[in-house]
Formats: C-alpha cells, structure tokens, sequence
C-alpha cells in the first residue's frame, strides 16, 4: 500500500457519531441504515453493509462508534449514504468503539 503524508492524513475527517436509529434495508440482504448523530444537529444517513456478518440494526443502536463523516456522498437505495463506519478484520468487521466519555461529535486525531 502507498505511503500517504501527515497532510494527506490530516485530510480525513472521523468523528464520533451516536446511531440514533438503525433499520434493514428492504430487499437487501445486506444493508443496515443507520441514523447518526453527530452533535449540533448533524444527523447523517449512513448505510453500512454487515448484515450477511449476523449483525442486526438493535447491535447498533444508542451505541457511539467512529465514523469518517468527510467522504464523498454515494447514493444507495435512493439515499445518500453520508459516512462510513470504521471496522478492523479481514473476515467478520469488529466496529472501533470510543470510550464511554468520549463526547458525541469529538474528532478523533
């Protein structure tokens, strides 16, 4: 993979986001929507495609996880998805979750 520089870094904006709803996607077997709050009313769908990993839209819910909030939007179903949620693993995604008293909308760096 290539090297990118501490400038180009700094261009990728990730932030802390509570999913305050969370729903299937009607014929998608694997599509989850979410509803994410980032704080001072940025609320933001963001679709995140896991559910052939047995998670389920109640996994998500009123819980905080790391998102990057500044990628180009993409259209899914009709809605644009505006973020994506940070995951680590080659096989099943295991979500990056903040520490309890980390704020809604805190950026991570």
């Amino acid at each position: 993979m290539a090297q990118i520089s501490i400038d180009q870094f700094k261009q990728v904006e990730m932030r802390v986001g509570l999913v305050v709803e969370a729903s299937e996607v009607e014929k998608s077997t694997k599509l989850i929507k979410l509803i994410v709050d980032f704080g001072l009313d940025d609320k933001r769908v963001i679709f995140t495609a896991v559910r052939l990993f047995g998670y389920t839209p109640e996994y998500f819910l009123n819980k905080k996880f790391i998102f990057v909030t500044n990628l180009e939007y993409k259209k899914i179903t009709g809605e644009e998805s505006r973020g994506m949620i940070l995951a680590v693993g080659e096989e099943k995604p295991i979500f990056v979750i903040p520490a309890e008293e980390v704020v809604v909308g805190s950026k991570v760096r």
